[in-house]
C-alpha cells in the first residue's frame, strides 16, 4: 500500500507545485526550493564494495575491520527549508555481507555525545543510509534520480540510526521519560519525588490514556531497536514503515561515533531495498550533530549517489 502511495504525490499541495513547475519548464526535486544541479545526478566513479566475509553479528566488528573504509565528504543541507548542518565534514563507512545479512560500519568525529532529545532545544546525534527502493542501473542528467531523499515516482529506503533510541535500549522499560531528564519534577497529582513509581497504575494503563500509545505510534511505544526503517519520495514525504526490519548498535568514545547498521539481504517487505550477492545499486548518507542543533532537514549531507556493489559468495 505504501509503495503505491509513494509513487504518487503525497499531498495535494505538492501536486499543484509540481504542475506549476512542469508548465514553466523547470525541473525541481520534490520539496526542494532550488533545482538539482547536474553534478548531483552524476554518481561518483568510486564506490563502496561490500565484501563477502563469513561472519555473524558477534564477529561484525572484526569483519568490518577487514573491509577498506570508504569516505564521503559532507556539506550543509542548502536546498530545502529548514536549511542547516555543515559541522560534520566527513564520514567513513565499511561494509560486508555473509550471504544472508548486510552490515555497515559507520564512523565520524563528533566532540559531543548527544543522546537525549527530551528537554527544550535538545537534539540527538544520528546517521542515515539511503538507497533507491527499486532496481536502478543508471543515474545521469538524462536519467535523473535526486540524491536528496528521492523524488516523485522514484522512492528511496532510508535507515536512520538515532543516538537517543540507542540509549533507550539500556533504560528500564525501554523508553526514557521526562523524569529521566528532570529527576526532581512532580506531577499535579502528588509531590512524590518518584511519580512513575507512585502512579504505576496510571503508567501501566497508558494504552487507555495516551493517544500515541493507543494508536501504536512508533514514537510513543518502546521501540526495542535503534534504527528506523523509512521511505521517502523527496523532502517533506518521509514516512516510517509499518514493518521494521533494520537493526543497529552504536557507541561514542573519545570524540568519535562508531555505529553498525545491519539487515537481511532480502526481506518480504515491498517497501525495503533488496540486496543480492554479485549485484549493484547506489547509496547516500547524512549525519546529524545534535550539539549544533541539527534535526530534520538541518543535517550534513553528501550531494552525490555512490555505487554500492556486493561481492559474490565465495
Amino acid at each position: 500500500m505504501m509503495k503505491n502511495l509513494l509513487r504518487k504525490s503525497v499531498f495535494f499541495g505538492s501536486a499543484l507545485v509540481a504542475l506549476f513547475f512542469l508548465c514553466s519548464g523547470i525541473t525541481y526535486s520534490q520539496g526542494l526550493e532550488e533545482e538539482v544541479s547536474m553534478e548531483e545526478n552524476i554518481p561518483t566513479k568510486e564506490g563502496l564494495t561490500v565484501k563477502y566475509i563469513a561472519a555473524d553479528l558477534s564477529g561484525a566488528d572484526l569483519a568490518l575491520g577487514q573491509a577498506d573504509p570508504y569516505k564521503l565528504e559532507l556539506q550543509i543541507q542548502d536546498k530545502a527549508f529548514p536549511n542547516g548542518g555543515g559541522s560534520i565534514k566527513e564520514v567513513a563507512v565499511r561494509s560486508f555481507h555473509n550471504g544472508e545479512t548486510i552490515f555497515f560500519g559507520i564512523k565520524w568525529e563528533d566532540d559531543s555525545k548527544n543522546e537525549r532529545a527530551i528537554a527544550h532545544a535538545q537534539f540527538r546525534d544520528a546517521v542515515g543510509l539511503m538507497f533507491p527502493l527499486e532496481e536502478v542501473k543508471v543515474i545521469s542528467p538524462e536519467k535523473p534520480f535526486s540524491p536528496r531523499m528521492g523524488d516523485r515516482g522514484k522512492p528511496v529506503n532510508i535507515w536512520h540510526w538515532k543516538a537517543d533510541w540507542e540509549k533507550e535500549l539500556s533504560v528500564a522499560g525501554g523508553k526514557e521519560h521526562m523524569e529521566d531528564e528532570y529527576p526532581n519534577m512532580f506531577t499535579d497529582f502528588d509531590f512524590n519525588p518518584h511519580p512513575i513509581d507512585f502512579h504505576a497504575e496510571s503508567y501501566e494503563s497508558a494504552s487507555l490514556m495516551a493517544g500515541g500509545v493507543s494508536a501504536g505510534s512508533l514514537l510513543s511505544l518502546p521501540r526495542g531497536r535503534s534504527v528506523e526503517d523509512l521511505n521517502a519520495v523527496g523532502f517533506g514525504t518521509l514516512t516510517t514503515q509499518e514493518h521494521q526490519d533494520v537493526n543497529g548498535k552504536g557507541s561514542w568514545n573519545n570524540g568519535k561515533w562508531d555505529v553498525v547498521i545491519y539487515r537481511p539481504l532480502a526481506t518480504p517487505d515491498e517497501n525495503d531495498v533488496q540486496f543480492a550477492p554479485g549485484k549493484s545499486t547506489f547509496f547516500n548518507m547524512a549525519v546529524w550533530n545534535g550539539m549544533e542543533g541539527d534535526r530534520n532537514g538541518q543535517k550534513n549531507i553528501s550531494i552525490r549517489w555512490r555505487p554500492l556493489t556486493l561481492e559474490a559468495v565465495k
